[in-house]
């Protein structure tokens, strides 16, 4: 399952997010602002993502926030979270291959149609290659914390 949240400034992001999901047939569930008159504290929108993520390990989530750093600051202190501010659709495919990330974090005041259905493209179609020196360092990023 893909798990979706953003606050006001990342609506929009989300909208475009949705529009991807559908038209592909892959199913969702939005947890953050339904409209741009609300807003939802990223501190308060983050925590039940992650409980959703560490569920089971093929779920995912893209969030937004105006710029997507605050969204992937807040979720990457979490252990079991891989977090990536996905920009392009060159990042978002590499956060995968290299580094199994399970959140892509989207740029919310400066994006398009276009721009997020590239990225998850490529974020969606990503599979991690196998490295286990690269693994083994993960699991030891989710000790710390």
């Amino acid at each position: 399952m893909i798990y979706l949240a953003a606050d006001k400034h990342g609506f929009q992001a989300i909208q475009f997010v949705e529009k991807y999901l559908n038209d592909h047939g892959i199913p969702f569930e939005n947890l953050g602002v339904k409209t741009t008159s609300e807003d939802m504290p990223l501190e308060e929108m983050i925590p039940p993502i992650t409980n959703k993520i560490k569920q089971h390990q093929d779920n995912k989530a893209i969030l937004s926030c105006g710029t997507g750093v605050g969204v992937e600051v807040g979720i990457n202190k979490f252990s079991g979270i891989r977090a990536c501010l996905a920009t392009n659709p060159k990042v978002a495919e590499y956060s995968v291959v290299y580094d199994k990330c399970n959140v892509a974090c989207l740029v919310g005041w400066d994006s398009s149609q276009e721009s997020v259905n590239a990225i998850m493209d490529a974020w969606l179609h990503a599979t991690y290659d196998g490295d286990k020196k690269r693994l083994t360092m993960m699991e030891t990023f989710d000790t710390w914390h």
